[in-house]
C-alpha cells in the first residue's frame, strides 16, 4: 500500500498538540511510523537513530511530507551521549519531553549454542540498557512538569518462543520486566510506562529473516490471516502516548493479531 494512501486513513485528531515526543530507531520500520503518527497528532518529534546518514535521510523525507520532525544522531547504549542529546532536545525544541518510545533494538537470531559474546552484548546494550539511559534522561524532564508517558517496543516473542532467538526472547522478556518495574516507581511522579508487543510486522528487517515458504505458512497461522503493518503499531502508541490511555500503566498491548492466543 502507498505510504501517503496509508497516511490519510489515519485519525487526524491532534491528541498530542505541542508535545515534545522522542522516537528511538526512528529511521525506518515501526519507528519511523511512529514518529509520523505522533508528528500528525501535533507532537514535534525528536527522531533518534545510530546512523547520521540514515536518520537525515528520513528527516528529509519526512519533513518533504510536513512532518515536524528533528533528526538526532545517537547511540542510545551510551549514557552520557544518551543525556546530552535529551538536554539538546529539550533547548531545541522548546519544552521539555513528554513522551519517549524506546524502539531502538539490534537483534540477531542464533542457536544458543552458537551465541557470541559481542552479539549478545550488543544486543542487551542496545536493547535493555539504552531503554534504561532514554528513560533516565526523559524522567529528569518529565519531572518537572509532572507527568510523561514512556512507551517501550516489546514482542510477542516474550512470551511466544521462536527457534534460533533464545537471546531475543530473553531480551523482550526483561523488557517486559523493565516495563513493569519502572511504571509502579515512577506513577507518583505521573509517569506512566507501557509496552507494545508486537507480532509479525511487515517490515524489511522483520521478513528479511524468512524464506517465502515459511512466510506463507506464518502468515496462514496469523488468526487475523495476515501480517501487521508498521502503521498499525503506530496508532497503539499515539492512544498510550495520548490522555485517552490516561488510567493505563505496566500494562502491555498484545498488537500480534492473536498469535499468542493460538501459540503457534
Amino acid at each position: 500500500m502507498d505510504r501517503n494512501r496509508k497516511h490519510k486513513t489515519m485519525s487526524t485528531a491532534r491528541r498530542l498538540e505541542n508535545r515534545v515526543a522522542v522516537v528511538t530507531g526512528a529511521a525506518r520500520g515501526i519507528g519511523r511510523a511512529i514518529a509520523e503518527r505522533f508528528a500528525m497528532e501535533g507532537a514535534r518529534v525528536a527522531c533518534l537513530d545510530v546512523s547520521a546518514k540514515r536518520i537525515e535521510a528520513a528527516a528529509t523525507e519526512m519533513r518533504a511530507a510536513a512532518f515536524d520532525v528533528h533528526p538526532y544522531a545517537v547511540d542510545v547504549g551510551r549514557r552520557d551521549d544518551v543525556h546530552a542529546v535529551m538536554q539538546r532536545i529539550e533547548a531545541e525544541l522548546g519544552g521539555p519531553v513528554s513522551i519517549l518510545v524506546n524502539n531502538a533494538v539490534y537483534a540477531r537470531y542464533q542457536p544458543i549454542e552458537e551465541i557470541d559474546e559481542a552479539t549478545i552484548d550488543q544486543m542487551f546494550t542496545v536493547g535493555l540498557k539504552g531503554i534504561v539511559w532514554t528513560t533516565q534522561a526523559a524522567v529528569a524532564q518529565m519531572k518537572r512538569h509532572g507527568s510523561g508517558s514512556i512507551i517501550n517496543l516489546r514482542s510477542a516473542a516474550a512470551v511466544l518462543v521462536m527457534v534460533n532467538s533464545a537471546a531475543y526472547c530473553a531480551l523482550k522478556a526483561g523488557v517486559a520486566g523493565l516495563t513493569r518495574a519502572s511504571a509502579v516507581e515512577l506513577a507518583r511522579h505521573g509517569i506512566r510506562v507501557n509496552a507494545i508487543a508486537p507480532g509479525m510486522i511487515a517490515t524489511p528487517a522483520s521478513i528479511g529473516f524468512f524464506d517465502q515458504a515459511t512466510l506463507e505458512a506464518r502468515q496462514r497461522a496469523q488468526p487475523l490471516g495476515r501480517f501487521g503493518q508498521p502503521e498499525e503499531m503506530a496508532g497503539v502508541a499515539a492512544f498510550l502516548a495520548s490522555s485517552d490511555s490516561s488510567y493505563v500503566t505496566g500494562a502491555t498491548l498484545m498488537a500480534d493479531g492473536g498469535i499468542t492466543i493460538v501459540g503457534t
